[in-house]
């Protein structure tokens, strides 16, 4: 197939003219093969399947393969499909378990989740199981089905009900579910045992966090398809922290990068650049002006003043230091010389840069975001300390986890009655 395109026998899909061009995805015996809607190119991949089978031995099986069009006209479909000898699929359809194209906050689409999750408790229907055991298969079984759903695809509320509806069934209802009584609110369930919860996860916190995963790995600069592809759509700042507008945003983004971008519209504040900071080390991949490097806020941000009169807007950390030569201190260019009021922030400027410390290590992002979605999203159970120290012993106790459950379950119910 590279070979093709380098011939220009294939034409694969570009974002831009002259941009990144794909003409196949491949993992492990799943293949798409990605190009323009053109004879040509039809002639070509039934050449490229056909010499795929004389050199391997292999044959290609088009009862299972499917050709799909995105604005392609359907008489073209049908005979393309005609001449592949294949089926015309449809979009939304399933990759790798996912389905790619589809609408995540439709409930169509969580269907086959959910299906999932109902069957794998059926199975569990004819066995009776403790609350300690139905801790651990909630945690080791029921929680780790949807993490692949999750990491993909936003959760819409409605969707996060009906699991925590399962989930909650299965806990206090055993396998076979039913409408029991609920001994605790659900996010007390989800409170970490030291704070007097079961410690379950929260398959909300779950989502956004793993969500929060892919802006972490744009920043962390590793190469990648999916990378070159968000960077020549929408060009270089998705690299950044991402404090611009909703309405900075071209009209054509992608309903997944809205949600991976907008993620913390969620919580009520920006939790992702909070817990997100910029560890400088030489100093040569850190903006001086644009990163969060030295607390919270970036400098552009801070003094937007002075940041508007500067003339190098995108310098980096280690270039202001490399214009000072030797003795420390910082040296800074402007369009014009300040005002008396902008000499003072600079002086506020230079005061917060005092006490870095320069090292030979290169610069990387560090962070910590599930506690703080915790803490947003789930809010925290006040105990005191009496109560906690209670809860501990139960948890540190070496006794069956089934009693262990059980006391928790008696001492929670005791909590509750006699300090309301």
């Amino acid at each position: 197939m590279r070979n093709a395109v380098s011939r220009n026998l294939f034409k694969g899909f570009k974002i831009k003219n002259d941009g990144t061009g794909i003409s196949h995805l491949q993992y492990a015996d799943d293949t798409l093969c990605i190009g323009e809607a053109s004879v040509d190119n039809l002639w070509t991949l039934k050449a490229l399947l056909r010499g795929f089978e004389m050199a391997s031995g292999l044959k290609v099986n088009f009862y299972k393969s499917c050709l799909m069009g995105i604005n392609v006209p359907s008489e073209f479909m049908t005979m393309a499909c005609d001449f592949l000898n294949c089926s015309e699929g449809v979009v939304p359809f399933k990759y790798l378990g996912l389905p790619v194209g589809a609408n995540s906050f439709k409930l169509v689409t969580w269907e086959p989740l959910l299906e999932q999750l109902s069957r794998k408790l059926h199975s569990w229907g004819n066995k009776y199981v403790s609350l300690g055991g139905r801790i651990v298969l909630l945690n080791a079984v029921i929680n780790s089905i949807p993490i692949f759903y999750l990491s993909f695809l936003k959760m819409p509320n409605k969707v996060w009900r009906k699991i925590v509806k399962i989930q909650c069934d299965f806990l206090w209802g055993g396998a076979r579910g039913g409408k029991k009584l609920c001994w605790v609110k659900w996010r007390v369930v989800c409170q970490p045992r030291s704070k007097g919860g079961l410690g379950v996860r929260d398959i909300r916190v779950v989502n956004l966090s793993l969500l929060a995963k892919w802006r972490w790995r744009v920043l962390q600069g590793e190469e990648g398809l999916w990378k070159e592809v968000l960077i020549e759509k929408y060009g270089t700042r998705v690299c950044n922290l991402l404090v611009e507008d909703d309405g900075s945003w071209p009209s054509y983004i992608s309903r997944w990068w809205k949600d991976v971008a907008f993620l913390e519209d969620e919580g009520g504040e920006r939790w992702f650049n909070a817990e997100v900071v910029r560890k400088v080390g030489c100093g040569n991949s850190t903006s001086f002006w644009k990163d969060p490097w030295r607390g919270d806020i970036p400098f552009s941000r801070k003094y937007p003043r002075l940041f508007a009169i500067s003339n190098n807007k995108e310098t980096l950390v280690e270039e202001c230091r490399q214009m000072n030569g030797v003795g420390g201190g910082w040296i800074f260019e402007w369009h014009r010389p300040l005002f008396v009021w902008e000499e003072e922030l600079l002086i506020s400027l230079k005061e917060d840069l005092e006490g870095h410390r320069w090292v030979n290590d290169p610069d990387r992002w560090v962070k910590s975001c599930y506690g703080k979605l915790e803490r947003l999203l789930g809010g925290e159970v006040e105990w005191s300390l009496e109560e906690l120290r209670v809860l501990e012993s139960i948890w540190n106790s070496k006794a069956p986890l089934k009693v262990i459950a059980f006391s928790w379950k008696l001492d929670e119910s005791l909590l509750y009655l006699f300090y309301p």
